[in-house]
Parts: C-alpha cells; structure tokens; sequence
C-alpha cells in the first residue's frame, strides 16, 4: 500500500492580527498560537509538549495510530506536537499549523466545553463549510455531536475533514477545569486491518491519556468539581 500524509494548510482567524486570542466569555486576551509564524515558540516555552510527551508515547503504544496535541487557537485548532504512527500508512500533521474546530475531534474537544453562545461567537451559527460528505455543517447537529462528546468524554471526527480517517479527542483540563489543550489519535477507517473501528475502546485509551496529562499539569476534570 502507497504511503499516504495529510498536511493541514495554515487558516487562521483575524482576531487582532492572530497575535492576542479573546475569551468570548470572560471577553480577556490572551497569547495566540499564531506566534509559531514569527518564530516564537510558545508552546515549547509553556512547557506542555514535553509534560505531555510521556502520555502521548504511552498512547502510541497502546493504539496503530498518529497520536496529537493541539491547542486553541481563535476559530482554529493548531498542532503543536504528535508522534507519528509506525503503520505504512501515515496520518501526518504539520505543527503549527491548523484547522477548523467543528470538523476535528480535537477542535470538538474544545467546543464540547463551551456554552451554545461562545460556540457562536467562534465559529458562527452555521452553516459551515463541508470538507466531506461527513461534515457536520448545521449548529444544531453539532451541538448535538457535542452533547454525546461530553457524556462520552471525548469526540470523535468520523471522515468528517478527511475521507478514510478517523480521529478521537479528548480535552486536557487546567485547575480551574477550563481546557488548555486536547490529545487524540489519528487512525484509518480501516483500523488494524479490520473494516470497523472500536471507538469506544479507542476512546477510552484517548480519554485516560488526557486525563493522566491533565493530572500532571495540575488540572481537574470539571465533573470532578
């Protein structure tokens, strides 16, 4: 079989220049991601990549799959660390970069936590734009995806950027139960030579992770709250 990569093209939003991100919430500034085009390199300076490392290793040897952390980044979700997978087939994603939040467990992971109005104030009331034939492309149906992400503890983006992949998310949390970031894992829709997929195990493995990290940057889940 060819070796497939899938490189995400850089969009951001235009908040400010990308250089200061705004809470639609609490309405506060903060750094972008957008800095990695300067050469800042922000997410390295925070220290979550090398915190999260041990957890997206322990990941990849547990699933056949690319394993990511991204960050928020306006209407964008930004790839600021992965381990790719070992399979001959390879689900790449090019760091720093990013794509939309609602076709993308890891951007779902982010809009799972937030309330139906900060969710509009991002990434507007729809309709949004379709990559595929999977696409959620109504505010409605997402929300409703979003409801079952919650419940589940983590997302899932079924061929919904990319025809044949897979991808399932979940959130790492901050001490105040706010997400600062989510861990997934990126897979074939034929997983492991077989022509289904076992989300929920594959989720749970995701969720556990994310847990773990969150743990380790002194975070707290906000059901545990």
């Amino acid at each position: 079989m060819p070796l497939m990569e899938f490189f995400f093209c850089p969009v951001f939003s235009s908040k400010a220049k990308h250089f200061v991100r705004q809470d639609p919430e609490t309405l506060k500034y903060s750094n972008s991601y957008k800095l990695f085009e300067l050469g800042h390199n922000v997410a390295r300076r925070t220290g979550l990549p090398k915190q999260a490392f041990r957890f997206m290793r322990k990941l990849a040897n547990t699933v056949n799959g690319a394993i990511n952390l991204g960050v928020l980044d306006g209407d964008m979700v930004v790839y600021i660390d992965k381990i790719e997978s070992d399979e001959t087939v390879k689900v790449c994603m090019k760091i720093g970069q990013g794509i939309p939040l609602y076709s993308t467990g890891l951007g779902k992971s982010f809009l799972s936590n937030m309330s139906h109005q900060a969710i509009k104030a991002i990434i507007g009331p729809g309709p949004y734009k379709a990559f595929t034939e999977n696409t959620i492309t109504t505010f409605d149906a997402l929300a409703a995806d979003l409801a079952e992400a919650r419940k589940r503890g983590y997302a899932i983006d079924d061929e919904e950027h990319f025809r044949g992949i897979v991808c399932i998310a979940s959130p790492v949390y901050n001490a105040k139960g706010e997400t600062i970031a989510a861990l997934s894992v990126a897979v074939l829709k034929i997983y492991n030579g077989e022509p289904g997929i076992d989300y929920k195990s594959l989720g749970q493995a995701v969720y556990e992770a994310a847990e773990g990290l969150t743990g380790s940057v002194g975070g707290q889940n906000p059901s545990r709250l």
